[in-house]
This record gives structure tokens, C-alpha cells and sequence, in this order.
């Protein structure tokens, strides 16, 4: 559409090639204010972001509140399988955060875990000495990996050894290395495991 240059008093036309420059210069404003809004609503900024930016911060929520309530969706699948662990009986403790499993006399191991920034927060798998050795632990948190892929979501490992009887710190990272779990810069003093797709598993077959 041709407009007229005021200063020099012609008209002129936009080109194609200019309409898409202004429109990524446009887009990456855009970008960098939702990015700074976003900051600011995390640093408790949340009066000056609704006053200034009502509409962004509105959306901003709105997409928040959506991905909180998928990452709840999701924990509650990985919490559906964790039930169902092959020749354990399980039951969740009174918070929630705990799930015992028994077998058919008596309570053989439980694990920890919680829901936290969209992760699935393990803090430790723990088996009771008469029954360690037979591949408890190595059931439980199988079952675990394959649902939280299933998923889609992430494990965050936070697991120190459980007195003198059980795994030793190298031991235990090893045990955790072997079902996909690394040190992260995400989460520093912690391991990390990442969803794995169909792809990766084909990839590791």
C-alpha cells in the first residue's frame, strides 16, 4: 500500500522484501516483551505487569495454568502405572508422597516422590534389607521410566544412601546411570532423566 513520505513529499511503495522485515522486527519485539513480562511476573512484578501489560499477563497465566494442569495430567498417569508394579502390591502413604509396596506378607519397599516445576521429583527408592538383591528396586523404578516416557515428562533424582546397608553414592549413581538418569546443568546437586521417545528406545535395541 503506498503512503506518503511527509518530509520529502512523495509516495512510495512497501515492498515484499520490506513487509517481511518489519514483520520480523515486529515479531521479535513481541517475543522479547513476552519474555520480559514473564520475567518480571516470576520476580513478583505482578501489579507493574497487570497495570502495563494487562493482556500479555492475562495470557501469560492462562498459558501457565494450562501447563500446570498438563503436568498434573501427567504425573497422575505415572502415578496409575507406579500402582501396578508386576508382583507388588502398592499403596500410597497418608501425604501422597510416599508409595509402599508389599508383597504377600509384608511391606518390601516404598519410593518418594512428588510433583515440582512440571517434573516428577524422585527422592529415593528404598528396599528393605531381607529383600535387596532380588530386583526390587530395579522393577519399581522401570515401571517408573516407561510411564513417566509414556508421559512425557521428566524425573529429577534427588537420592543420597540409605544408612551402611545399602548402595554407596558411586554404586547408587551407577544404578540410576543404567536407567537413563545423568547429572544436568538443569539441576545442579541432582540427576536428571529425560522423557525418551519411541525413537531412542529403537535407537538403544
Amino acid at each position: 500500500m503506498p503512503y506518503t513520505d511527509i518530509d520529502r513529499g512523495y509516495r512510495t511503495h512497501f515492498t515484499p522484501r520490506r513487509k517481511s522485515a518489519e514483520q520480523a522486527e515486529i515479531s521479535r519485539l513481541e517475543n522479547e516483551l513476552r519474555a520480559f513480562v514473564a520475567i518480571a511476573l516470576q520476580h513478583g512484578l505482578r501489579d507493574y505487569c497487570e497495570i502495563r501489560h494487562p493482556e500479555l499477563t492475562h495470557e501469560l497465566d492462562a498459558g501457565l495454568q494450562r501447563a500446570r494442569q498438563q503436568a498434573e495430567s501427567k504425573y497422575e498417569r505415572v502415578m496409575a502405572r507406579l500402582a501396578k508394579v508386576p508382583g507388588l502390591i502398592a499403596c500410597v502413604g497418608d501425604t501422597g508422597e510416599r508409595t509402599y509396596y508389599r508383597n504377600s506378607h509384608e511391606n518390601v519397599a516404598y519410593i518418594e516422590h512428588s510433583l515440582w516445576n512440571k517434573r516428577f521429583i524422585l527422592s529415593g527408592i528404598w528396599v528393605a534389607p531381607t529383600y535387596r538383591g532380588q530386583g526390587i528396586a530395579h522393577r519399581i523404578l522401570r515401571q517408573l521410566v516407561d510411564a513417566a516416557d509414556d508421559a512425557e515428562l521428566g524425573i529429577e533424582l534427588h537420592h543420597e544412601p540409605f544408612g551402611e546397608e545399602g548402595l554407596d553414592k558411586p554404586a547408587l549413581e551407577a544404578f540410576y546411570n543404567r536407567h537413563g538418569f545423568q547429572h544436568h546443568e538443569l539441576t545442579p546437586g541432582a540427576m536428571f532423566r529425560i522423557p525418551r521417545t519411541p525413537l531412542d528406545h529403537h535407537d538403544r535395541s
